[in-house]
């Protein structure tokens, strides 16, 4: 079985740095190659988690390992006439870079950039942190529905024998949030959006409502998302982080992996009231909706390594 990137089940550090680039005019995708590689070696003498996510532009240009099913991301609107939207912003290359030294963390996407420079131009950047005991903004605990470690290799990782062995589809989105309708509401409707208790946050709600956000992305056997009368399927493995800009703006980085996309696209889907959700949108998304939006494949250590050298 081909080997996992292995940054993607490090344990996470406090400061988070997420860097999307396309390719320029007259890209040499040697000069990528060797920039990529420098950035992997500089990562590792450093002790800093990197995992290196490509677009499905830029993979197949660099390996036959492609994974099946690998799309691009495009906007995804409700019809509910509400128009909510989870942008679609797909870029060819991701750079998630972690560590507790936030310094350590800038030099090493800085140096990877400017390396790239003239040869990719990077389309947006989020600076993010672990806020409290893994809390998002809104107050409720981040990545309560993950598998316990010790079983996301399985829901993450594509399995031995299939084109892409040892990879993970990503999705990468920044969400953000409308805070002040937020902490507007009551903190039993707050509970009902989410499905969940904010306290304590590993409970879920006696009921879970049709717009709740258990109810579209806790994938059941039975289709009655969000309750425990099945078993769950098509998981995900989570890394979410909040972020906060210097305009006030503020929200989530989530990030997810999984062994195959189609998962993660019916989780977006059906967030904006889509296919199974019968046109009743996850309440969530009256107070938070992606900025931006892409999706990856981190491919194997092996096929990484045969791609950058």
């Amino acid at each position: 079985m081909p080997t996992p990137q292995k940054a993607i089940f490090n344990g996470m550090g406090q400061n988070q740095w997420y860097v999307h680039l396309s390719r320029t005019e007259g890209a040499d995708l040697g000069v990528i190659k060797t920039a990529l590689s420098g950035l992997v070696t500089d990562c590792n003498a450093e002790g800093i988690n990197l995992t290196l996510g490509f677009g499905p532009g830029l993979l197949p240009e660099l390996t036959d390992d492609v994974p099946e099913d690998f799309q691009a991301y495009t906007t995804v609107e409700s019809t509910d006439g509400s128009g909510r939207q989870a942008k679609g912003t797909q870029e060819e290359l991701l750079l998630w870079l972690n560590h507790d030294d936030k310094d350590k963390v800038w030099k090493a996407q800085y140096d990877a950039r400017k390396a790239l420079e003239g040869h990719m131009a990077v389309a947006r950047e989020t600076p993010t942190f672990i806020y409290g005991e893994s809390l998002d903004m809104t107050g409720f605990k981040d990545g309560t529905g993950n598998p316990a470690d010790e079983d996301q290799p399985a829901v993450a990782v594509v399995l031995d024998g299939a084109s892409g062995a040892g990879g993970s589809h990503i999705i990468a989105q920044r969400w953000v949030h409308d805070l002040d309708g937020w902490n507007a509401l009551s903190v039993d409707q707050q509970e009902k959006n989410f499905g969940r208790m904010k306290f304590p946050e590993i409970e879920k709600t006696d009921q879970q409502e049709a717009y709740s956000h258990l109810s579209h992305v806790e994938l059941r056997e039975n289709g009655n998302h969000g309750n425990e009368e099945s078993g769950k399927r098509n998981e995900i493995a989570r890394r979410s982080t909040p972020y906060a800009f210097h305009d006030g703006t503020v929200g989530l980085y989530f990030m997810a992996f999984c062994k195959d996309q189609a998962p993660l696209r019916e989780r977006m889907r059906l967030m904006y009231g889509l296919d199974g959700a019968n046109n009743v949108r996850d309440a969530m998304t009256d107070y938070s909706n992606p900025a931006s939006g892409s999706f990856y494949f981190a491919p194997s250590e092996e096929t990484l390594a045969a791609i950058i050298n």
